[in-house]
């Protein structure tokens, strides 16, 4: 299981996805309804990702069978881009965060 985390960001659209770049080192893409194998180095895993409602919502299944859900949305001022992490294994929830970011 991966999870790439930082302290600022910035957003690259494309037409077909989108890329974070986070502390701007490590850049996430993200495709536009993606359902692919994933790897980073030496880890590979599933990755599902779209659009529920006002959230894109990416699932990511690692081969132990782990599951990093991410939702990434815009709080009701629109100013606050948020994102809900959650890591589930053997039907349990291991982490539960969320990710403000303000924009500057």
């Amino acid at each position: 299981m991966f999870l790439e985390t930082g302290k600022s960001l910035k957003i690259t659209q494309t037409d077909h996805g989108f890329f974070v770049s986070l502390d701007r080192s490590i850049v996430e893409e993200f495709t536009f309804g993606e359902d692919q194998v994933v790897t980073v180095g030496p880890i590979e895993a599933h990755r599902v990702s779209g659009w529920e409602g006002a959230r894109y919502v990416v699932e990511t299944l690692d081969k132990q069978g782990a599951v990093l859900r991410e939702e990434w949305h815009l709080d009701e001022s629109g100013d606050v881009l948020l994102r809900d992490i959650t890591i589930v294994e053997n039907k349990k929830v291991n982490l539960s965060a969320q990710q403000q970011f303000d924009r500057q």
